[in-house]
């Protein structure tokens, strides 16, 4: 699989005498990284849900380095048709970075490949009667984007979204068109919480025989491979290689990444439930 385009992986104002250090402290056992942080730790971020009226879900997170990305996510009743596309088109999301050019959507892969996870049910909650669907608009504002590559943030901002989202309650026979009923505390969640939840994407980089994530841009510069992990549940439903690794990494150390990755995914899924609570 093609490696994901790392632009935002900017140069650091290290030295090479410096990073040379700093490799060195990441290979030690145990490690030692520069903010002093354990190896599966996070930077501390601040986020908050229902951010946005005259949307159907939204939140907004900053990230420890400075990054901030805000999400909303609307819903319109749309007519069945025949295009290529078919259900697929369900779901549109996109992605704008400010400051940057439009083509720079590369940003939004991590989210938009693995958004409908096969089990999901999303798409059989989109169904309105026997003509229409709802159609789910994403958009991701990377306002800042962060110093380190941003798509831990972008998943975590829209996983935060989703899980937010309410639709209407129909309340129309399967043959008419849709109608809906006017209490909002009837709608009903685009992600329940039995359900599948939306994936999010970690971002993972070994160095030597050690693996850290939440990586800052340093550590990417001296890291032997850099891999963005999407975890759905407790499941791993994608591994991408990012460019700017400085070597190859083993079979060991891949197993190990993705084993870590499910449970640091596990406590990351419940601090952002937690947010949704409060």
């Amino acid at each position: 699989m093609a490696p994901i385009q790392a632009s935002q992986q900017t140069s650091t104002p290290l030295s090479p005498v410096e990073l040379s250090y700093l490799h060195t402290s990441l290979t030690l056992t145990p490690p030692i990284r520069p903010d002093s942080r354990s190896p599966t730790q996070f930077r501390p971020l601040i986020a908050e849900s229902d951010i946005l009226p005259s949307t159907n879900g939204s939140a907004r997170m900053i990230w420890g380095d400075g990054g901030e990305c805000i999400v909303g996510v609307k819903a319109e009743a749309e007519k069945n048709s025949a295009a290529p596309g078919g259900s697929k088109d369900w779901i549109e999301i996109n992605v704008e970075v400010s400051g940057q050019r439009d083509d720079d959507a590369f940003l939004g892969m991590t989210v938009a490949e693995s958004l409908l996870v096969p089990g999901s049910g999303v798409l059989e909650r989109l169904v309105l009667g026997e003509r229409f669907h709802w159609k789910v608009f994403v958009d991701i504002l990377l306002l800042t984007p962060p110093l380190s590559h941003p798509a831990t943030l972008l998943t975590l901002t829209t996983y935060l979204a989703l899980r937010n989202t309410f639709l209407p309650k129909s309340v129309s026979e399967v043959a008419e068109d849709p109608v809906f009923d006017d209490d909002w505390g009837n709608a009903l969640p685009l992600y329940p919480t039995d359900k599948i939840p939306p994936p999010i994407t970690l971002l993972v980089v070994s160095v030597g025989e050690n693996i850290f994530f939440d990586p800052t841009r340093e550590e990417l510069a001296v890291g032997d491979i850099i891999l963005a992990v999407s975890i759905c549940g407790k499941k791993v439903v994608g591994v991408r290689t990012l460019e700017g690794g400085n070597g190859g990494v083993g079979r060991a150390v891949i197993k190990r990444v993705i084993k870590e990755s499910c449970q640091v995914a596990e406590e990351v899924f419940g601090s952002l439930n937690s947010v949704e609570e409060n």
